[in-house]
């Protein structure tokens, strides 16, 4: 028999027993033996701990006057090694007269432990955040957990025998039929469905299906399908991939969701022959508004900007802020490019209002570089390259206004890259050099001063013309260390003349309006004043009206910081630009120039003329000197002299010189009179 058998007299001393009894309770052989008593058994046991930790006496004692009442009884005991025993004692009775009792011993280890897998798997399937539902062959629903009617919404009386393709939405490209034969073939199935509550709404859930099969039984096939709701997972996925894909700023995409908006509609506008136009859009003036008035006060210009940008699109076109100032916008499916044209024209005039920021109105205009797919480039970074060169054009034709791209502009994009890259270095290698122009009285013609011109000379292109590299070292900022390598060795170079016996007279320096925009110019005037040693009245600082003009405010400040200092200071192609007279007569300025292209024609020009002779007396009326430049005939010369000109500059006197070469002309001229 399985059971371990054990039969007491009624003295409860072992007369009979099977090898079950050793087998299962593990006893030693010597104590199994006729006549030993049930106490030598238990006590057994009890050392091992079968009954428990604590008292072996005392638990010998209690389990033997338990079997001395001779009456039946029912015990389960922890057996070695993890085993589970069931202790059964029933009395002997021989012709009704008491004789002992009848013990069985029965391993139910096994059964024990598929109680508890069962009791386990029940707690698992009632408390699992999981929806569980159990199937058979057809998916017709056999039971449902807790968590599926917390999820769904439908109690378990609701959905048995209900199949469970009634819960759950297939992708649309996906038939029931094919999804079915996929789950029989592979016997699992793994993914997102949709699923559908009660009320009528979806909710995303991580799906796993298991056919569970049984080849013993022959039965057909059921199915356990768990779900577990992924909506917190999927909005968490979307909130970080809108963070990657949008600029936090503006809300709008960014460089990242351009790229890949391209990667998509390039294919698709190739494979219908569709036209796409790209508008690379940037802000002039930005980064003063930015720089002067703090950031909080930019930031919020550019969230504006992005406003108005999204307005005047189609909801087919996609915009896009790529940083700082600089935004892109997609135009997809255009018939010509005057459409793209049309498209830049509402940007252009959207902008053209001003905008409140924190208290300030604000005033931006638009530079519009525009490149077409795909006449302009093969995919997005060519074309978005090509609209980015429209728009320096676009900056460089007057701003506020777009551009086309062609195929030249590449050529003076290389060309610009090429100059900032051998500008970089040219400080370093000493190839920079300063010539000299004189200026004159217009009246005798006698010295007045020297204006300092700079020179590139390259080692293997030879000699750089300034108007190919001034605007790319103004465009990068480079010429803010070069104006101050300029400014210096000016001043160096004319005390140098002064100290060699020159008659002391002003050295005229240009100034960028990146230099004039710096916190820390007025301390580098004078620190190159203190280095040389001029007197500060001996040098005069050229300013475009253009630049004094970008902030008239500051520029207010600046230039008067510089008078104080004793610094000359004149306005250098004026007339050129546009200036507000209101302003100018605020400006603490001695000189102004009048540019050579009014001077060039004054002979035969009846309005350059005119408004040569109108700077003169608009000049005088304020208390200014005026000097021509670019003066190269006698009758020019005339001209202006006859009309109150007070000094004069140009190849008529004498072209730029070298140091050397202008110091002993000056010298000379200045003896001579």
């Amino acid at each position: 028999m399985p059971q371990g058998i054990g039969v007491f007299d009624e003295n409860l001393c072992l007369r009979i027993w099977n090898p079950g009894l050793v087998d299962i309770l593990e006893l030693p052989p010597d104590i199994v033996r006729e006549g030993a008593h049930f106490s030598e058994l238990i006590r057994v046991l009890a050392e091992r701990g079968e009954f428990g930790f604590g008292d072996v006496d005392a638990i010998v004692e209690r389990q033997t006057a338990l079997a001395t009442k001779f009456e039946p009884y029912t015990y389960e005991h922890a057996g070695p090694r993890g085993r589970a025993h069931l202790f059964r004692s029933e009395p002997l009775h021989i012709d009704g007269q008491l004789a002992g009792c009848v013990t069985t011993c029965t391993d139910i280890t096994e059964r024990r432990t598929s109680a508890e897998r069962e009791q386990l798997a029940q707690k698992v399937y009632t408390h699992t955040p999981a929806g569980i539902i159990f199937t058979d062959e057809a998916h017709r629903i056999l039971s449902i957990n807790p968590a599926t009617t917390q999820m769904t919404g439908y109690e378990s009386f609701e959905l048995l025998g209900q199949t469970v393709f009634g819960l759950i939405e297939l992708e649309h490209e996906q038939s029931l039929e094919v999804f079915q034969e996929n789950i029989a073939q592979h016997g699992s199935w793994n993914g997102e469905l949709q699923v559908t509550r009660k009320n009528g709404d979806n909710f995303p859930a991580g799906t796993r299906v298991n056919r569970v099969d049984d080849p013993q039984s022959g039965l057909p096939a059921n199915y356990i399908w768990i779900l577990a709701d992924i909506t917190e997972r999927k909005q968490s996925e979307e909130r970080m991939r809108h963070i990657a894909q949008h600029d936090t700023l503006t809300g709008l995409p960014n460089r990242l969701a351009l790229l890949m908006r391209l990667a998509q509609l390039l294919p698709e506008a190739r494979r219908h022959n569709w036209k796409v136009a790209i508008m690379f859009l940037d802000l002039d003036r930005f980064k003063i508004i930015n720089d002067t008035l703090g950031h909080q006060v930019g930031d919020e210009m550019l969230r504006e900007v992005a406003c108005r940008l999204s307005s005047v699109v189609r909801e087919t076109d996609f915009v896009a802020r790529l940083g700082g100032d600089e935004f892109v916008i997609i135009l997809p499916g255009i018939n010509s490019p005057s459409d793209a044209a049309t498209v830049a024209g509402k940007v252009i005039v959207s902008l053209s209002s001003a905008i409140e920021a924190n208290g300030h109105e604000l005033h931006t205009s638009p530079s519009i570089g525009i490149s077409l797919f795909p006449d302009d480039g093969p995919d997005g970074d060519i074309i978005l390259k090509n609209a980015d060169t429209a728009m320096y054009h676009a900056k460089a034709a007057g701003r506020n206004n777009y551009q086309f791209f062609a195929s030249e502009m590449n050529l003076a994009t290389s060309e610009r890259l090429n100059i900032e890259h051998k500008l970089r270095h040219a400080i370093a290698r000493n190839e920079l050099a300063l010539c000299f122009q004189p200026q004159f009285r217009a009246g005798d013609a006698m010295p007045t001063g020297v204006e300092a011109l700079l020179r590139w000379h390259h080692p293997s292109e030879g000699m750089i013309s300034p108007s190919r590299f001034i605007p790319v070292a103004e465009e990068t900022g480079i010429i803010v260390e070069i104006g101050d390598w300029v400014l210096t060795n000016a001043c160096r170079e004319m005390k140098h003349w002064i100290d060699a016996g020159l008659k002391p007279m002003r050295i005229a320096v240009n100034v960028s309006a990146r230099q004039l925009r710096r916190r820390d110019f007025c301390e580098t005037v004078a620190s190159a004043l203190a280095a040389s040693g001029l007197p500060a009245d001996l040098l005069e600082l050229e300013i475009t009206e253009s630049s004094v003009m970008e902030n008239p405010q500051e520029a207010i400040i600046i230039l008067e910081r510089l008078g104080r200092m004793g610094v000359t200071l004149a306005i250098d192609d004026f007339g050129t630009g546009y200036s507000s007279l209101a302003y100018l007569k605020l400006f603490p300025i001695d000189h102004l120039k009048i540019d050579r292209s009014f001077v060039a024609d004054i002979e035969t020009d009846l309005n350059d003329r005119a408004i040569a002779f109108g700077t003169i007396a608009l000049a005088h009326s304020l208390g200014l000197r005026v000097i021509a430049e670019g003066v190269e005939t006698e009758d020019q010369l005339d001209l202006l002299r006859s009309n109150g000109c007070d000094e004069v500059q140009g190849f008529l006197f004498s072209k730029p010189l070298t140091s050397a070469a202008a110091f002993a002309y000056l010298h000379a001229r200045c003896a001579a009179g």
